[in-house]
């Protein structure tokens, strides 16, 4: 078990969703701090800016949800990493966010479909074109942005603080309860579908893959935000965060060049 007292903290920037968020929660625990969250914006999105018309966003009634819609609608995501890199420790990724797909508002600009906008019914009023998860079409759409990305963490000497957080869906609760699905989708089929994104990031870029134990996939049915499949129990965060400030460590003991 890692002892808290003795972490020494650092700079976290989030790019992603509940996982990476719950993990730099943890290490705020241990004296880190948050930089930059950056959420609901795919890697399709991230610099394809999408006009969604003259939307009234008070239905999004969180202002982190209007916030993040606004921010994606622009596809700011490589503004908004620019302007922390130089005060970032610590980038952790995950891809939740790409698991509802993305809208084609118009010819090569897209929105990321969200739970918060769906919710709101914000997309009943946006024309486009819904390129889902897994299909062939999305995997050709992200494919080359996920290049890019790779490219740009390099530019912004990133690449060796970046970690992909992977921890695929759990199966089962901590009552040991099958897990419900979330929009549709289950665990068992979430997972397959995500697998040849992780398989990309693993073969084509340099990124880090932080892949967390089975036995710790276990779905925490008190959750501060409510039973789903991606809500973990505090055992698997905290094993995180252990493996994170390890990275981090060996990374500040190499030598600079």
């Amino acid at each position: 078990m890692h002892d808290t007292e003795s972490t020494f903290g650092g700079r976290i920037t989030v790019y992603g969703s509940c996982v990476a968020r719950d993990s730099a929660r943890e290490l705020e625990k241990r004296g880190w701090n948050v930089q930059r969250y950056v959420a609901r914006q795919s890697l399709i999105s991230a610099g394809r800016p999408a006009d969604a018309g003259d939307l009234d966003l008070s239905v999004l009634t969180s202002p982190f949800a209007r916030r993040s819609f606004l921010s994606d609608m622009v596809g700011n995501l490589e503004a908004q990493l620019t302007a922390v890199a130089a005060r970032t420790d610590l980038l952790l990724w995950d891809l939740t966010d790409e698991r509802l797909g993305v809208l084609e508002t118009a010819p090569g600009a897209f929105l990321t479909c969200s739970t918060e906008a769906m919710t709101a019914g914000l997309y009943d009023d946006i024309t486009g074109r819904h390129v889902e998860l897994g299909t062939t079409e999305h995997l050709h759409l992200w494919r080359p942005a996920l290049h890019h990305f790779s490219t740009f963490l390099k530019q912004l000497d990133l690449m060796d603080r970046t970690v992909l957080i992977h921890v695929p869906w759990a199966m089962r609760t901590a009552s040991d309860e099958p897990t419900i699905s979330s929009w549709g989708q289950t665990a068992t089929e979430t997972n397959w579908v995500m697998t040849r994104y992780i398989d990309l990031v693993r073969q084509e870029t340099g990124v880090r893959i932080l892949q967390a134990p089975d036995e710790l996939v276990i779905a925490d049915d008190a959750h501060r935000r409510g039973p789903a499949p991606f809500h973990y129990v505090a055992a698997l965060y905290v094993w995180l965060a252990d493996e994170l400030e390890a990275i981090h460590s060996a990374r500040s003991l190499v030598p600079l060049a």
